[in-house]
């Protein structure tokens, strides 16, 4: 699969997954609430496995993706400031900040064969299912809200 912004697509994979897990690590440590501390756990193993398996994905393509440099270091201090805003706050730009991912991730299922839907569907649908989560959070549903998370969990 190739087409012309596919590269830059695959680096925007990379730092969305590096982003994910070190912001939802950060925001579980500096959390001061058991709850949204597990919350932010369960969302961070997701990113972990998606990563994991957006690595695997890359070996298996003969493709390598990068990160700008200062990535890392605004993922950690985006962690720490979501730990420390208002839970809905947080919920709110969490899924405000799925959208940029979510139309790359929409834009690479497009130009999706054979040998890459199965990945790259899994890829948008983990973006979705943190997206769900956030809007679940602010609809008051706390005890459902990670299902979707859940489910991809198990996959």
């Amino acid at each position: 699969m190739t087409y012309p912004n596919y590269q830059q697509d695959l680096n925007i994979a990379l730092e969305s997954e590096i982003l994910g897990e070190l912001i939802f690590l950060n925001a579980a440590k500096y959390s001061r609430s058991v709850d949204q501390q597990h919350k932010w756990q369960i969302l961070a193993q997701l990113e972990t496995q998606t990563l994991q398996k957006l690595q695997l994905f890359l070996k298996e393509q003969g493709r390598t993706a990068s990160i700008r440099p200062h990535v890392k270091l605004q993922a950690k201090a985006s962690g720490i400031a979501m730990a420390k805003l208002p839970w809905k706050l947080a919920m709110r730009l969490l899924k405000q900040g799925t959208k940029p991912f979510m139309a790359t991730f929409e834009r690479m299922n497009q130009h999706a064969d054979v040998d890459t839907q199965d990945f790259l569907k899994y890829l948008l649908a983990h973006e979705q299912a943190l997206a769900e989560f956030a809007t679940q959070e602010l609809k008051g549903n706390t005890t459902s809200s990670l299902a979707p998370v859940f489910a991809l969990l198990k996959s």
